[in-house]
């Protein structure tokens, strides 16, 4: 990123666009356009929801915490109707909960959903719910925010029929925020087509003419997107299922050593791109987020929306590997004891350490 940049309308940068946009779809596993944009995976879900809907086709949204909530602020703000299947925080929505809400609500046009509700740690199960989808209510769109979730958990885009997925550059990327991706399939790409939505800067059917000549509408973020065609050769000369087994055994090790400390997990179905824990019953999360940092420098995330101030979430995506996970566990157990639990040192730390040294599942052929 500190090189020098190519002019965004010369033929050097239209090269690293093309074969970051040729990256991605092999992340997302798709033959879908694909387009690059500058700016947060909220712009990304805004485009999504100002491109595809309009006030006259109402959206279905499943609001399972922070950012399922968000689907419902945005599609307010573009006085799009939008009903919620709200789940508690640390639960997630089935496909025949979506399948029931649909049928009472016939002219539903998309549904828009988390493959990782960041928020609470919790997976919805994309491949279900697309199955479900396209094969009860074909003539529905599934809009999915898979911007913790892509690069972290298996997501299989154009097989489980998934016709708009977000990502972003912070997450399983690991290179710095400003860029969001979306994959549109063709039912998206012709739905847009037909919508009289107004929009200028998130216009995606000029992007996805402009990207497919390896050129922006506007001006991008040239540096980011750099960054991230180094980032896909490097995720793809290492293998994305490899990549992928990590950020699971991450979260495994994780969940089973708060566990043993005393933690208590808030998702019911825990996604392997983040873990969120609620803290023994006599210790604040705030007290024990700021004694990580001030005692070892390890940061961690506190809750969002109504969990503020009541979890911690620890995350397994990007830059981490296995010594950090066992480096914030030995912290933890510090930290508690410090802040006066019984804790036994080692709990935590010799729990994920002995799934580490679990040999793994032989494979079902």
């Amino acid at each position: 990123m500190i090189r020098p940049m190519p002019h965004h309308r010369k033929p050097e940068f239209r090269a690293i666009l093309l074969e970051a946009r040729e990256g991605l779809k092999k992340v997302f596993k798709t033959n879908n356009d694909i387009v690059i944009l500058t700016a947060s995976g909220t712009g990304a879900m805004e485009a999504a929801v100002g491109n595809l809907l309009s006030p006259e086709t109402p959206a279905l949204a499943v609001s399972a915490g922070k950012f399922g909530e968000r689907w419902l602020e945005i599609c307010s703000a573009f006085r799009i109707p939008c009903r919620a299947i709200t789940k508690n925080y640390g639960e997630a929505a089935s496909a025949e909960e979506i399948r029931q809400t649909i049928e009472q609500s016939p002219d539903t046009r998309a549904l828009l959903i988390q493959g990782c509700e960041t928020s609470t740690g919790t997976a919805h199960d994309l491949e279900a719910i697309g199955e479900m989808i396209r094969i009860s209510f074909p003539e529905v769109l599934i809009v999915v925010d898979a911007i913790t979730c892509v690069g972290s958990q298996p997501l299989e885009t154009d097989a489980w029929g998934l016709d708009v997925v977000i990502g972003g550059s912070q997450k399983a990327f690991a290179i710095p925020p400003g860029l969001a991706f979306l994959s549109l399939s063709e039912r998206a790409i012709t739905t847009i087509k037909s919508n009289s939505t107004p929009r200028y800067y998130f216009d995606l059917l000029k992007e996805v003419e402009a990207q497919r000549g390896g050129q922006t509408a506007l001006t991008p973020a040239v540096s980011l997107v750099i960054a991230l065609n180094e980032a896909l050769r490097e995720i793809l000369n290492q293998g994305l299922d490899r990549v992928m087994d990590e950020v699971e055994l991450m979260a495994q090790c994780t969940r089973e050593g708060v566990l043993a400390m005393g933690f208590s997990l808030v998702s019911s179905v825990p996604a392997p791109a983040v873990t969120a824990f609620y803290p023994p019953s006599s210790i604040s999360a705030a007290a024990i987020i700021q004694k990580l940092q001030e005692r070892f420098g390890i940061i961690v995330a506190g809750g969002q929306g109504d969990l503020k101030g009541k979890i911690l979430r620890i995350g397994h995506l990007g830059y981490f590997d296995l010594i950090d996970v066992l480096s914030v566990l030995s912290a933890l157990e510090i930290c508690l004891l410090e802040l006066g639990s019984k804790i036994e040192l080692g709990s935590g730390i010799g729990a994920a350490m002995r799934r580490i040294a679990r040999p793994p599942k032989p494979a079902v052929s």
